[in-house]
């Protein structure tokens, strides 16, 4: 994969061909801050028996190529973008900007490279035949690549996705230009009444204690880095509501606001907010605006609009699937929350979503396994 002369390339992906002689898909899984393929991958494999349950799926691991942490004091460690705090993400989006629009590209070219090997085998698209994922920031910077879009003009998109305790870059400036009120009732009550409706399924906290305490033993080796962060109110409990209403404080410089249109070149007339959106993201992504076509009728009716943009922006058709642990003390299970109510009831997406009881910044053996596997072969032919 061509990378710039002065940045330092990503390293070799961790790949495990299929068991069996039949390639039927390709899963790319992207490891948390401070992780990498070797670690995070061959963990996962071993602890789910993913490869022996999954014969014909072939896996690839990408790592992320170091980055200095502005949190720890410009030490470089592996990370797909550098960001400010894990209990507000929106904090300093200015830090993320490089690493995600560096990662989407690199991820971008990945795909397609995987994709490539099923067009020589069918003659057709081979980018529904993947499946993208990752943990913590992996899914952080996954989800934003799969919603800036694939193909020349985003006309392509993955089979599927799948996140574990994860959270979405920018997800308050997001808000904004879908018409998110930011000063919603912070009982938890408004929010979950969110939760229940739109296009997310099987929503709810799942009682599903494991008997032994891999869980915990595995969190403390991903993510390191963030035990050790300079700034320890960015990391501690739940003592302040990172969904709070905005202060007098700066969030931090947004290179991307401005008082021209979020769709530079597209009348106005023609776009959704959801178009804006995903526009903002590509624009954050280095890539050019995309347009759909919506119709003076719909245009004045928002929800007919809001399914008018999603026929027509492919990433917004991907089946995703969102686990989080209830007692997350890395990345909350609200940022998971907030995550799931913007993707589906605001911008029309197909969302699983799943909260564990009992468990921490990992994934869960069997039963959140069990439930993504599950996903997977209720959406793709698995």
């Amino acid at each position: 994969m061509a990378q710039s002369p002065h940045k330092k390339p990503y390293p070799t992906p961790l790949t495990i061909p299929p068991l069996h002689t039949q390639h039927t898909h390709t899963f790319i899984i992207l490891h948390g801050r401070g992780s990498n393929a070797e670690r995070f991958g061959r963990e996962l494999l071993d602890s789910a028996n993913l490869a022996q349950r999954l014969p014909t799926v072939k896996f690839v691991f990408p790592t992320a190529r170091k980055r200095r942490s502005t949190v720890l004091k410009k030490i470089p460690i592996n990370q797909w973008f550098d960001n400010y705090s894990l209990e507000d993400p929106n904090e300093r989006t200015d830090l993320q900007v490089d690493g995600l629009m560096e990662t989407a590209e690199f991820l971008r070219e990945l795909i397609s490279q995987e994709a490539r090997v099923f067009e020589n085998q069918t003659g057709e698209s081979g980018c529904r035949k993947i499946v993208l994922g990752g943990l913590s920031q992996g899914c952080a910077a996954a989800i934003f690549t799969l919603l800036g879009g694939l193909g020349e003009r985003g006309e392509e998109r993955v089979g599927a996705f799948f996140g574990m305790s994860g959270w979405l870059p920018f997800e308050r400036r997001l808000g904004d230009i879908l018409g998110l009120d930011s000063n919603r009732s912070e009982t938890g009550e408004s929010e979950q009444d969110d939760l229940l409706s739109g296009d997310i399924q099987g929503l709810g906290v799942q009682d599903s204690v494991s008997e032994d305490n891999d869980d915990d033993d595995e969190s403390d080796s991903e993510d390191d880095e963030d035990q050790t962060t300079i700034d320890n109110s960015a990391f501690s409990g739940t003592e302040r509501d990172p969904f709070a209403p905005a202060t007098d404080v700066d969030d931090g410089f947004d290179p991307f606001q401005s008082e021209t249109p979020i769709s530079p070149g597209i009348p106005k007339g023609r776009t959704t907010c959801i178009t804006d959106a995903i526009n903002h993201i590509r624009d954050i992504l280095d890539l050019a605006p995309i347009s759909t076509s919506v119709s003076e009728e719909d245009s004045t009716a928002n929800q007919n609009a809001s399914h008018t943009a999603k026929d027509g922006i492919h990433s917004l058709q991907t089946p995703i699937f969102l686990g989080h642990g209830a007692l997350d003390p890395k990345v909350s299970v609200h940022l998971g929350e907030k995550m799931t109510r913007l993707l589906a009831n605001h911008m029309q997406m197909d969302v699983t979503w799943k909260a564990y009881e009992d468990l921490g910044h990992w994934y869960r053996v069997p039963d959140e396994i069990d439930d993504i596997i599950r996903f997977l072969q209720e959406n793709i032919d698995l």
